[in-house]
């Protein structure tokens, strides 16, 4: 009997061991944040490229106001505006690209445009671009960081 005591021991605290040191193994690194959703919105959304490629992803020819159709590749920026949730109040868009430039578009303009995009760039994960059917060329902006409800 006592053999039977020594030997669960031993089991028991080898398991303990074992659970031990499986959770001191390397932890993941967080995917750094590429695009944010910011402003009067339920939830702030910071999202990296792998986290934007796992929404609804569309492909849809067009038209930009200067470089005429192409194919532009992204999430709808309502699925974005959707997921965060609007707060009330909020009326205006800011678009921010990476070299500090912004845009503001009506929120109800942004809603009304089904295919305005998140688009992303082909060649260089983690960076993006407004595409904006339908509005000016300045709409448009590169190197897209966050939209700010306000």
């Amino acid at each position: 009997m006592k053999k039977n005591n020594i030997t669960t021991l031993v089991f028991i605290a080898l398991t303990v061991l074992a659970l031990t040191l499986s959770a001191c193994g390397p932890k993941a690194t967080p995917e750094p944040v590429t695009f944010s959703v910011l402003g009067m919105v339920n939830t702030e959304l910071k999202l990296g490229d792998g986290a934007l490629h796992k929404m609804s992803v569309v492909t849809l020819n067009l038209t930009h106001p200067k470089t005429g159709a192409a194919d532009y590749t992204g999430v709808r920026l309502n699925d974005l505006i959707t997921k965060a949730g609007v707060q009330s109040g909020a009326a205006t868009v800011t678009l921010t690209g990476s070299d500090g430039y912004s845009y503001d578009l009506d929120l109800a303009t942004v809603q009304a445009c089904s295919d305005c995009l998140l688009a992303f760039d082909a060649a260089n994960p983690g960076v993006y671009s407004s595409a904006m059917p339908g509005q000016a060329g300045k709409a448009w902006v590169k190197g897209l960081v966050s939209i700010t409800l306000k």
